[in-house]
């Protein structure tokens, strides 16, 4: 069982880095992070200074996630996400943990 768990992770881990998965100044123990996301026509879009735009993505930045669980398992079809103007962002099929 063990076997399995560690191949369950591993690639749920895998298919989490092949879309999009930051950790800065994190320290994560213990815990399990799952994005599967399937992203169909989808546009994700930022304009303006200090903007961003994530599809599909995982993002821990400065914060400390322990013994936890967190899985983003959505689907996205025909979806348009936008952020325009200063600071602003646009997530779609995404977490962030800041």
């Amino acid at each position: 069982m063990k076997t399995l768990s560690t191949s369950l992770l591993a690639l749920a881990l895998t298919a989490a880095a092949s879309s999009s998965a930051f950790a800065e100044g994190s320290k994560i123990e213990k815990s399990t992070l799952i994005n599967a996301s399937k992203n169909t026509l989808t546009n994700t879009q930022a304009i303006g200074r200090n903007s961003s735009a994530n599809t599909g993505s995982i993002s821990v930045e400065g914060s400390k996630v322990e013994k936890s669980t967190v899985i983003n398992a959505s689907k996205n079809t025909l979806s348009n996400t936008q952020a325009i103007g200063r600071d602003s962002s646009a997530n779609t099929g995404s977490v962030d943990i800041k």
